[in-house]
C-alpha cells in the first residue's frame, strides 16, 4: 500500500486514545524468547515451552532462495534442499534420517524442509527431550546444513532423478501457467524467471562445482537464524550454538543478499491461458501496490493497519459468500485478499478472484468487480463490522486462555517472519491486550477509508489472468477484450448501498423440557463416567486439561449408509454435504453463520458406512451454543434451497472436469479396483448428480435421529462438570426416543476385492507420470489390539526400507510411502492391511515395482532390527502425544464403551515387546498367507 494510506488511518485515529496512547509507540515483543547475533552474523531464537510436553523443535532458516540463483543454477536452490538429507561432515550418507528415525522422528512429516523464493528453512520438530545428548547432535544436524554438507557428486548424480520426478509429479496446468507466462507477469524482474522447481534441462545436467558455488556463497552464517522451541534448557541452547557456530566464518567481500524489486506498470497487464488439464476457469485480477516498509513494521501504526485490511477483506468476502447462495448468481465463489504479489515479497497487491458458471465468463467479472466498487464507493455497515470484530476478540480470548498450551510451531511460525520479514513478535499476553484495546475502537469509518485505498478503479497496476480449459472444438475462449469490457462496464454502474440482512433471534426460541440423569457410574481405570439419561440416552464424559479452550463431542449411534439400497447410493454420498449446506432452526446456512458470529462453537450431522454421528467442538464458554446445534440437528434441520444449490453448483463444476487430470483417473481406478466395482463405493460421477433428491436427504437425516436413545454421547476437555450436567439434561435428555423408529441395519455391504487382483492400465498425458499401488490385506479375523499395533509397526519399517531401495539408492522415485492399517466390519471383524505406493519416474516404473514386491517378499525372512527399534520410538513418542489429546480420548472410550476393546492401557507394553521376527511372523503368517493382493499401476502412453 501506498505510504499515504498509513497516515490517513492515522488521522482518522487521532481523536481516539489508541493514537494518544500507542501511535507512536513500537510493538513490544515476547520477553520470554530469547534473541541474539553472533559476531559471524548467526541470529537465534531459543524459547522454553512445555507444550507439547517433553519435545522441541529444530529449524535453520535461510534468508536465500531461488531468487538468488545465476542463469545456470535455476533448480539448485531447491536442489541443494535434497541434498542436505544426503550427506554431511558429521553423518555421512543418509546419516541425518537414520539418527533422527532413532529419537523416533519420522522423514518427511518431522523431519523435512521447504524452498521457495527468497526462503529455505529446514526442521526436526517433536523430538523427544529426555536426553540432553540428542539434542545436541540436533543442533549439530543443524551445524552441518549450515555449512558442513558434504555434496558428493555421487549423490549428486543419485538425486536427480528424485528431483526431475518430484517435478513430474507437480506437472500440471498451474505449473505450466507459470513456467510459461510468470516473464510477462514480472516484466524486467528477475522474478519472472526463479521458479524453484527450476528447469530441468540444468537439474539434469549441471556440474557438482555449480552446486557447490552456490551453497558456499549463500550458505553463511550473516544469512541464517536457528530457532529452538519446546521442553529444553535455554542457558545450555544458546551455550551450544555459540561452541557450534564459532568456527563458522564470513568471507571478506561476501555477497549480499538484495531484495528484488518488482516495477510497476503504468499500463494493464493481460494474461489469458488454456491447457487441456485446467479444470476450470478461474480469473484473478490484481492491483500493484507498494509493501508496508520493514523499518516501520515495529510501530504500532503496523497492527492497527493489519486489523482494518483484515476486517475489510473479511467482510467483502462474506458478501461474496452470500451472493453465490443466489441462484442468479454468475460465480461459484469469488473472494479478495491483500498481499504477496503472485510470488514476490517486494510487492503486494489487492487482488480478486472468480470461478464463473459455463457461459457466464464476462458477467461473473462484472460481478467480482461491482461488489468491490460498491464497497469503495458506500462502504461497509455497522452490523458487518459487528460480526468481524466479535469474531476477532472471541479469537484473541481463546488464544489468551489457551496461552499455557501454545503449539511450538506457533512460536517458530512468529520467530521465523521475524528473521525473514521483520515481522512483530509480542507475547500472548501482550496480543491480547492490543487486540483487546484496539479492536472495539476501529470504526466503520476507518475500514471504508481502507477499502478506498485498496480498491482503485484505474488501470495503472492492473494485471487481470484468465485461466481456461482448451477443448477440441472450442473458439470462444476469452479475450483480452472481453476482460477490459468487463470491468470497464462494471466500473460505469451506477450502484447502490449494500443491505445486510440479520435474523435477531435465538438459536432456539423455546427451550425444551428438561430431561433427567437417572443412572452414574465411574470408570477409575480409563477416569471417565457415564451417566444414563430419562430417554436412553448414554453419555461418557471425560475431564480433560490438555487444552484449556477446548471441548470435544462426539455422539455416536450404530447405523449409517449400510441402513440404504441402491437407490440412495448417491444420496448416501452427498449426505453429509447436504446437510451441512442446510440450515437449523428457524436459520438457514447464511444466518446461522451470522447469528453464530463471535461464538467459537460448531456441530455436523454426517453418515459413515456404519454409523451415524453429531460431532461437535466449542470453547467451555461457548459450550451450551454447542449443545443447541447439536439438539436441532435431531429436531429441526431447515432445508436451505440457495445453500444447497450453491453446493450443488460448485460440486458440479469439480466433477464435470476431473478426469482431465490423471492423478484423478488413478485415484478413481484405485478405489474400484479394492471395492470390485461395486456401485456403492463408486466415485461420484457428474451423471450421479440428477439423482441427488434433497428432500429424500433430508428425509433420511429425520430417520437415523429419529430415536435418540440409540445413540451414546462421548465428551472430553476442559469442560464445567456442572454445567455439562444442566445442558445435558437441557439438550440431550429432552431428545425424542422413538421406539418405534427405523432400526439401524445390521448388513455389512462392504466389499473388498479377495484373491490375486490386477489393474496396470497406461494413460495419456501432457506430462509422462507414473503411479502404483499395492495393498495387502488378510482374511476376517477377530479384532486385537496386538494385531493393530503389529501391521502399524509393519507399515511404518516397510516405509523406510522402500525409502531406502526405490528414492536413495535407485533413484526412481520422489516420495514412496507405505502403512499398515485395520478395516473393521460392522461385528468389529477386522482386515489388516499393508498397503504401499509411490508416484514413478516413468523411464523406472518397472524398477521400481520390482523393488516394491522384493522389498515385501524379504520381510516375510528379515526385517532390520534398526528399523523396528525406529519405529518402535516414533509410536511411543507418538502414543504419548496422543494421550494428551481429546480427539484421541474420544476413540479410545468409543472403542471400550461399543466393543470392549482398551486401545490405551497396554498399549507401550505390546509395543516395547515388538521383534523383527514378530513382525516377520505376522507379515507372512497373517496378511500375506491370505492371497489377498490388490495392484494397480498407471503408466503413460506412448
Amino acid at each position: 500500500m501506498k505510504l499515504r494510506s498509513f497516515f490517513v488511518v492515522v488521522a482518522l485515529l487521532s481523536s481516539t486514545t489508541i493514537v494518544k496512547a500507542q501511535q507512536l509507540s513500537t510493538i513490544p515483543a515476547d520477553k520470554d524468547v530469547r534473541v541474539g547475533k553472533l559476531s559471524n552474523g548467526l541470529t537465534y531464537y531459543i524459547r522454553h515451552n512445555e507444550y507439547p510436553k517433553n519435545v522441541a523443535n529444530f529449524y535453520i532458516a535461510q534468508r536465500v532462495g531461488s531468487i538468488q540463483e545465476n542463469d545456470d543454477q535455476r533448480g539448485l536452490a531447491h536442489f541443494l534442499e535434497h541434498m542436505a538429507f544426503n550427506g554431511s561432515k558429521h553423518f555421512p550418507g543418509n546419516g541425518i534420517i537414520d539418527f533422527t528415525r532413532s529419537l523416533g522422528v519420522e522423514f518427511g512429516s518431522n523431519l523435512n524442509a521447504y524452498t521457495s523464493i527468497d526462503q529455505t528453512v529446514y526442521r526436526i520438530c517433536d523430538v523427544p527431550t529426555n536426553r540432553q545428548s540428542a539434542l545436541d547432535s540436533c543442533l549439530l544436524v543443524l551445524r552441518d546444513w549450515s555449512g558442513n554438507l558434504t555434496l558428493d557428486a555421487k549423490e549428486i548424480d543419485k538425486e536427480r532423478g528424485v528431483v526431475h520426478q518430484e517435478w513430474q509429479m507437480g506437472a500440471s496446468a498451474g505449473q505450466r501457467f507459470y513456467e510459461n507466462y510468470l516473464p510477462q507477469l514480472y516484466p524486467g524482474s528477475k522474478y519472472g524467471n526463479r521458479l524453484p522447481i527450476g528447469l530441468m534441462s540444468i537439474v539434469d545436467n549441471f556440474k557438482p562445482k555449480v552446486l557447490r558455488q552456490y551453497y558456499r556463497k549463500w550458505y553463511r552464517p550473516d544469512n541464517q537464524a536457528i530457532i529452538v522451541v519446546g521442553n529444553i534448557d535455554v542457558d545450555h541452547v544458546e551455550a551450544e550454538i555459540k561452541a557450534l557456530w564459532a568456527d563458522a566464518k564470513v568471507p571478506a567481500h561476501a555477497a549480499q543478499v538484495v531484495d528484488e524489486q518488482v516495477p510497476d506498470n503504468n499500463k494493464p497487464i493481460y494474461v489469458t491461458f488454456k491447457d487441456k488439464e485446467q479444470a476450470y476457469t478461474v480469473i484473478q485480477m490484481m492491483h500493484k501496490h507498494d509493501v508496508y516498509p520493514d523499518s516501520l513494521k515495529s510501530n504500532m501504526m503496523y497492527m492497527i493497519n493489519g486489523y482494518i485490511k483484515s476486517i475489510m477483506t473479511n467482510m467483502l468476502n462474506a458478501r461474496y459468500q452470500e451472493m453465490a447462495q443466489d441462484s442468479l448468481c454468475p460465480f461459484v465463489g469469488a473472494s479478495v485478499s491483500d498481499g504477496n504479489y503472485i510470488i514476490s515479497k517486494t510487492k503486494d497487491a489487492f487482488s480478486g478472484g472468480v470461478v464463473p458458471k459455463d457461459g457466464q465468463v464476462k458477467e461473473a467479472i462484472k460481478a467480482l468487480v461491482r461488489e468491490m466498487e460498491r464497497a469503495r464507493q458506500f462502504g461497509f455497515t455497522e452490523t458487518e463490522l459487528a460480526r468481524v470484530k466479535s469474531s476477532i476478540i472471541s479469537a484473541a480470548e481463546s488464544m489468551y486462555a489457551n496461552r499455557e498450551m501454545t503449539p511450538n510451531t506457533t512460536f517458530y511460525n512468529q520467530y521465523v517472519s521475524n528473521y525473514l520479514e521483520n515481522e512483530p513478535m509480542p507475547s500472548i499476553e501482550d496480543q491480547y491486550r492490543l487486540t483487546s484495546s484496539i479492536i472495539p475502537q476501529l470504526t466503520v469509518e476507518m475500514i471504508n477509508d481502507m477499502a478506498k485505498q485498496l480498491i482503485v478503479d484505474t488501470d495503472t497496476n492492473l494485471v487481470v489472468i484468465a485461466q481456461e480449459q482448451e477443448k477440441e472444438g472450442k473458439t470462444d475462449y476469452i479475450t483480452v477484450d472481453l476482460l477490459k469490457n468487463a470491468i470497464k462496464e462494471a466500473r460505469s454502474e451506477k450502484l447502490t448501498a449494500w443491505v445486510d440482512h440479520v435474523k435477531q433471534e435465538p438459536l432456539i426460541a423455546e427451550l425444551p423440557a428438561k430431561g433427567e440423569i437417572v443412572k452414574e457410574t465411574e470408570n477409575k481405570k480409563l477416569g471417565f463416567k457415564k451417566w444414563t439419561l430419562s430417554n436412553g440416552v448414554t453419555v461418557i464424559l471425560k475431564k480433560t486439561d490438555f487444552q484449556n479452550e477446548q471441548v470435544k463431542m462426539n455422539a455416536i449411534a450404530k447405523g449409517g449408509t449400510n441402513r440404504y439400497g441402491e437407490k440412495d447410493f448417491i444420496n448416501n454420498r452427498l449426505f453429509n454435504q447436504v446437510i451441512g449446506y442446510s440450515g437449523i432452526g428457524n436459520f438457514t446456512s447464511t444466518e446461522l453463520s451470522k447469528v453464530l458470529a463471535g461464538k467459537r462453537a460448531n456441530a455436523d450431522l454426517g453418515m459413515s458406512l456404519y454409523n451415524t454421528t453429531v460431532s461437535g467442538s466449542s470453547t467451555p464458554k461457548d459450550m451450551e451454543t454447542m449443545m443447541q446445534m447439536a439438539y436441532l440437528y435431531f429436531t429441526k434441520i431447515k432445508k436451505d434451497e440457495k445453500s444447497f444449490k450453491m453446493m450443488m453448483n460448485a460440486v458440479e463444476m469439480e466433477l464435470k472436469n476431473k478426469n482431465l487430470k490423471p492423478e484423478e483417473v488413478y485415484d478413481d481406478s484405485v478405489s474400484v479396483t479394492r471395492f470390485v466395482h461395486n456401485p456403492r463405493f463408486a466415485p461420484l460421477e457428474l451423471k450421479d448428480l440428477t439423482k441427488v433428491d434433497y428432500d429424500r436427504i433430508l428425509e433420511m437425516a429425520k430417520e437415523v435421529t429419529a430415536d435418540a436413545s440409540k445413540f451414546t454421547f462421548y465428551f472430553t476437555g476442559n469442560f464445567d462438570e456442572e454445567k455439562l450436567r444442566e445442558y445435558v439434561k437441557q439438550y440431550v435428555a429432552s431428545l425424542p426416543a422413538n421406539k418405534n423408529a427405523k432400526a439401524s441395519s445390521d448388513t455389512d455391504p462392504r466389499t473388498l476385492a479377495v484373491g490375486m487382483v490386477k489393474n496396470h492400465f497406461e494413460r495419456k498425458m501432457d506430462t509422462p507420470k507414473a503411479q502404483l499401488t499395492a495393498f495387502w490385506t488378510s482374511k476376517p479375523l477377530a479384532y486385537t489390539l496386538e494385531n493393530d499395533i503389529l501391521v502399524d509397526a509393519l507399515g511404518k519399517v516397510l516405509d523406510m526400507a522402500l525409502l531406502r531401495s526405490i528414492r536413495e539408492e535407485s533413484s526412481a522415485a520422489y516420495s514412496v510411502g507405505a502403512q499398515g492399517f485395520v478395516d473393521s466390519d460392522i461385528n468389529n471383524k477386522a482386515t489388516y492391511t499393508l498397503y504401499a505406493g509411490c508416484p514413478m519416474d516413468p523411464a523406472k516404473a518397472q524398477l521400481a515395482y520390482d523393488l516394491m514386491m522384493k522389498g515385501v517378499n524379504e520381510a516375510t525372512i528379515k526385517i532390520d532390527a534398526a528399523d523396528v527399534q525406529k519405529a518402535k520410538e516414533f509410536m511411543l513418542k507418538q502414543f504419548d502425544e496422543n494421550a494428551r489429546n481429546n480427539n484421541y480420548w474420544l476413540d479410545v472410550l468409543y472403542n471400550y464403551n461399543r466393543w470392549g476393546v482398551d486401545s490405551y492401557t497396554n498399549y507401550k507394553d505390546i509395543v516395547k515387546s515388538l521383534t523383527p521376527e514378530k513382525l516377520s511372523a505376522f507379515l507372512k503368517n497373517v496378511i500375506l498367507s491370505s492371497g489377498n493382493k490388490i495392484e494397480v499401476m498407471m503408466t503413460p502412453a506412448q
